[in-house]
């Protein structure tokens, strides 16, 4: 019963760009729930990487200059492709309604920051503080600025700038074909201590880099896996009390523990409005709210 549900409301039906913001509000309530339901009862040589090139017409070329095609980035297409299909007012219940309150204010009052993955859960008006861009990893993240209050400001000054007190990072995506895990962990280190010196009252969640589908030539999860772990060693064994590691990549693999078919926007790295609510659901749970 619960597959049929899934399959009318994310296979059989689409949605027109022209209804794309009417829409979402109704999708990503009922898509939630599905996917609470289902959540409660890596990269070898990169010269055989696969390159995820910007349509130049998007609106997001802005956040494209100078990026190259080196690093994960998104096309417009991908990210409306994002946000699930179109069904009925009677079909779902309203979106306020698929998260408890608690949950609710948890991820209104957060702030996140991260890659075009990041990007995702605000293009599809899932969160509502979001600083992401196309090309964001850990090593260059204080190379890009972000629009705050109408200005370009650089990350740690909009984490500033945002008077927030829980700031969500998801990024690691660009970083898995280009460095070392060793290397990953040491700039994400470097940043987090840069933002826990600005804003010391903050609780800070690092997301586990998310998998990929299992045809995905971008990178492979045994080596996302790899990361993800050095990443949560780093956040255990930091003396900081305000940091968290989040494992929110379980919450989206599938049993080969490769990303849903049903969660890719792309088939390879990037991700369907279902699958942001079932990471939000996983961030909830995670750090203990209900």
């Amino acid at each position: 019963m619960l597959l049929k549900l899934q399959e009318e409301m994310i296979i059989k039906k689409k949605i027109k760009p022209n209804k794309i913001k009417r829409q979402v509000g109704k999708i990503c309530g009922g898509v939630s729930v599905i996917l609470i339901i289902n959540t409660l009862c890596g990269c070898a040589d990169i010269s055989h990487r696969e390159f995820i090139y910007a349509d130049e017409t998007s609106s997001f070329a802005e956040n494209l200059e100078g990026v190259g095609g080196d690093l994960l980035i998104t096309t417009q297409t991908a990210a409306e492709s994002a946000f699930g299909t179109e069904v009925t007012e009677e079909e779902i219940p309203d979106a306020l309604e698929a998260f408890t309150p608690a949950c609710q204010d948890f991820i209104n009052n957060s702030l996140f920051m991260g890659d075009s993955i990041c990007l995702g859960l605000g293009i599809s008006g899932c969160v509502k503080h979001c600083f992401a861009k196309a090309g964001v990893a850990a090593r260059n993240i204080e190379d890009f600025s972000f629009d705050s209050g109408g200005a370009q400001v650089a990350a740690l000054t909009a984490l500033v700038n945002s008077n927030l007190k829980s700031f969500v990072f998801l990024m690691g995506s660009n970083d898995v074909n280009i460095e070392s895990e060793d290397e990953f962990v040491k700039y994400y280190n470097s940043f987090l201590s840069k933002a826990e010196t600005l804003c010391p009252d903050a609780d800070i969640y690092v997301l586990s880099i998310p998998p990929v589908t299992a045809d995905s030539t971008f990178c492979y999860n045994y080596q996302i896996d790899g990361f993800n772990l050095k990443l949560k060693e780093m956040i255990a064994s930091h003396s900081s009390t305000k940091r968290h590691y989040v494992d929110i990549a379980s919450y989206l693999k599938d049993e080969q523990g490769n990303l849903k078919e049903i969660f890719s926007s792309d088939n390879t790295v990037h991700l369907t409005t279902a699958a942001y609510y079932a990471l939000l659901a996983g961030l909830c749970r995670e750090v203990g709210i209900e």
